[in-house]
């Protein structure tokens, strides 16, 4: 009899270890949510009185030292004052604010609708490359146009004004020593630009008309060329143009002009070169 007592015994603590190894934890509640392991309810505490979790709080550094953390490991960074959580390969944040996270570290994926907020510098958040060209001279820069139909390169001004971010052109300690009408993407990744020309010009002769066009790399774009027909060559003339392109690495933008059917001349006034990444 007393062996079947110690039997009896020994499986009902069976039954109670293995029902207290799959139970599930119920803190205020005697029936936990069925797809929590941990269940914590304050719906019966005063309204004054509920508590709260309080997660672990540690640094940044703190945090990077926890060795191989676990996916959904949750902390309180008390550097940023936000909530971390480890993805399974990087520390993420939670956070559903209006406003800004620093990207401390490099991302290669930023998911959904993303306002980006900061400085257009080069050591701001943000940077886009731009560069621009500016010239102008009241007597002008006589260009030779010797055959017709046949685009000359606006170059070897003065009076000129340089103006960089990613782009450069021939210069020494930022002073242009040889103007050729050209910048140069130095930017490592390609993109799209927004490029925008204007310019001013007296004819050669009466009457005389002209293509202005932007060339990428030394060949004239055709979405950019633009017909005027001087009126006398003691009137100045000016117009404008825009374009997009994508430049790349060591690509340059110049400004040509040609002459319709005829040979001759062009004196330019002015002329606003620039180049902005979109």
């Amino acid at each position: 009899m007393k062996i079947k007592i110690i039997n009896l015994s020994f499986i009902l603590i069976l039954i109670l270890l293995s029902n207290s190894i799959f139970s599930q934890v119920g803190i205020g509640t005697v029936s936990p949510n069925t797809s929590a392991m941990l269940d914590v309810d304050v719906a019966s505490l005063a309204s004054n009185g509920k508590k709260g979790f309080l997660p672990p709080r540690m640094t940044t550094t703190e945090r990077d030292n926890i060795g191989l953390p676990a996916s959904g490991l949750l902390i309180y960074n008390t550097d940023t004052d936000r909530l971390n959580y480890y993805n399974g390969a990087d520390w993420q944040v939670v956070d559903t604010s209006t406003g800004y996270v620093d990207l401390v570290n490099n991302q290669t994926n930023i998911g959904g609708d993303k306002t980006f907020t900061g400085t257009l510098t080069p050591d701001g958040r943000l940077m886009l490359p731009m560069g621009e060209l500016s010239y102008f001279n009241q007597t002008g820069l006589t260009i030779t146009l010797g055959t017709a139909d046949v685009f000359e390169r606006v170059e070897s001004g003065t009076g000129i004004n340089f103006l960089n971010d990613m782009f450069d052109t021939n210069q020494i300690n930022g002073d242009i020593i040889d103007f050729d009408a050209s910048l140069t993407y130095r930017g490592a990744t390609t993109r799209l630009f927004h490029i925008a020309l204007s310019f001013s010009f007296s004819p050669g002769t009466n009457n005389d008309v002209y293509v202005f066009g932007v060339a990428k790399n030394g060949v004239v774009e055709n979405k950019s060329k633009v017909i005027i027909k001087g009126s006398s060559t003691t009137d100045n003339q000016s117009s404008a143009m825009h374009v997009a392109l994508w430049l790349s690495t060591d690509d340059y933008l110049e400004f040509y002009v040609a002459m319709v059917g005829d040979t001759g001349t062009i004196v330019m006034k002015s002329f606003n070169f620039f180049a902005m990444g979109m």
